[in-house]
């Protein structure tokens, strides 16, 4: 189990003034001993360790223990040329990172459904905390020894350097699942330009405002009210919750990667983009570029190519992409809606890719109706997925679906507010970048006082429409 309530309690989420008292502390202290290489290090990596110790201290040890073991590991696999040593470094990097997942996340889960499956005694581990983000400290910590074992990234000699990398506060919780070769360079400078400062609180505000105006309103007043009680909902307000959670995660999560990158970015350093417009997808293959990004990179990287990737036969990619993303499911949580959810998308990108395979064969090019209808039929595929994913069984899943199928259309439950923001929220993603770059320029060349009314102008809107502290939903993962 997720320890919900005292994530709320303890933890510094980012839309509270709690966390942004602490981002201007560390923007102040960091920027003091920006000048020694040492002592800047040392300051994000104890602020880091004291933003995880607010929601429980004690699994601050095991952050230390896995980013540890992967440090020495790494650095034993660099040192030597001997293929089984190697190997073995290896395996024990990938039996502690798995394992540790395996033991808080998983046990109960398997152990369950063992016992359901087979009719015997179920063996649990009561009052099981699952540790804060350890899904994204995992693969973030077991991503950088593959890549030395690969030989494709040197291994690091600075301790503190590895253990800041894993532990990097801004992507602790809930990414972006950032690379090695990205953020350990980074560590060698301290730079922030003005073009930068701008830019992050202008990242800032877009993320709160996806958050706060959008995620959680239509979280607290749609989606989780038909998800529920689907029974008291009909067939439209049904379906217009399916869209909202599609918006409601959309918003919620790159919202988050909005305000951690620029978090990251007013200490001086940049993160890899999370999101590209994923509704704007054509097929499945183009939406996972456009969601998600770092971790549809890195399931490709070292899942889907570490089993095997696109062999000789067709077969092959289409079973390697299936155990990927069942993998990619259950590793959103311990729970048969997310490897149903990982499996629908498994399928999903293949049939895609055997598709795609056929057009490019018979050399057809799509006209722009063609364009327009596989947007809207991959839309609605995602959306059935987002309907298993969010839900907390199957048993819900199908009470769901089931309202969609007794055709009544009342719109009682649909206040015009809330379809004006779904439909706004949607709208969005068919801006021009044309557009977003005039309106990212504009903001830049506004003088400071008009960036900070704008800045105060819309902490107060966002205080005063945001209700009860609702968590990241990424965060649970």
């Amino acid at each position: 189990m997720t320890d919900a309530d005292g994530l709320n309690t303890r933890a510094m989420l980012f839309t509270t003034s709690k966390y942004w008292l602490f981002l201007t502390i560390i923007f102040f202290l960091y920027w003091s001993v920006a000048k020694r290489r040492r002592s800047r290090v040392l300051c994000i990596l104890l602020a880091s360790y004291y933003f995880y110790a607010l929601w429980n201290p004690k699994f601050v040890l095991l952050l230390l223990v896995i980013s540890t073991i992967d440090f020495l590991t790494a650095r034993g696999i660099a040192s030597t040329t001997t293929f089984a040593l190697r190997r073995a470094l290896l395996c024990t990097s990938i039996a502690t990172d798995i394992g540790t997942l395996i033991v808080f996340k998983y046990f109960n889960f398997f152990s369950t459904s063992f016992t359901t499956l087979l009719h015997t005694r179920s063996l649990l581990i009561e009052d099981l905390v699952i540790p804060l983000g350890l899904s994204f400290i995992t693969f973030r910590s077991l991503g950088y020894v593959i890549d030395v074992y690969r030989k494709t990234t040197p291994a690091t000699t600075r301790y503190f350097d590895y253990l800041t990398f894993v532990a990097f506060f801004p992507t602790l919780i809930a990414g972006p699942v950032v690379r090695s070769k990205e953020l350990l360079p980074q560590f060698e400078r301290a730079e922030l330009s003005n073009e930068q400062g701008v830019e992050a609180i202008f990242l800032i505000l877009t993320g709160l405002i996806k958050k706060v105006a959008i995620a959680d309103m239509i979280g607290s007043n749609l989606v989780d009210r038909v998800f529920d009680q689907p029974q008291l909902y009909s067939s439209l307000e049904t379906l217009a919750a399916i869209y909202g959670y599609a918006l409601q995660i959309y918003c919620d999560f790159s919202g988050y990667s909005d305000i951690a990158i620029g978090s990251a970015l007013l200490l001086g350093f940049k993160l890899p983009t999370n999101f590209n417009s994923p509704y704007r997808a054509q097929n499945l293959r183009d939406f996972w570029k456009r969601w998600h990004i770092t971790l549809s990179n890195w399931l490709f990287d070292y899942v889907y190519i570490s089993i095997g990737g696109l062999r000789k036969r067709r077969f092959n990619l289409y079973r390697n992409l299936f155990l990927t993303f069942l993998i990619g499911g259950l590793w959103h949580g311990a729970a048969w809606t997310f490897v149903i959810w990982g499996g629908l998308h498994g399928l999903g990108l293949s049939v895609s890719h055997w598709w795609n395979g056929r057009r490019v064969t018979h050399g057809k090019r799509s006209s722009w109706l063609v364009k327009a209808v596989c947007t809207i039929a991959t839309f609605h595929f995602i959306c059935l997925t987002w309907i298993v994913f969010r839900a907390e069984s199957l048993s819900q899943v199908f009470a769901v679906i089931k309202r969609l199928t007794v055709f009544q259309f009342s719109t009682g439950n649909l206040p015009t507010s809330l379809v004006l923001l779904l439909l706004a929220g949607f709208a969005s993603h068919w801006i021009p970048n044309k557009t977003l770059n005039a309106v990212r320029s504009g903001w830049g060349w506004l003088p400071s006082p008009a960036q900070a009314l704008v800045v105060l102008s819309v902490a107060f809107g966002l205080y005063y429409v945001s209700g009860a502290e609702v968590q990241f939903i990424y965060g649970n993962f």
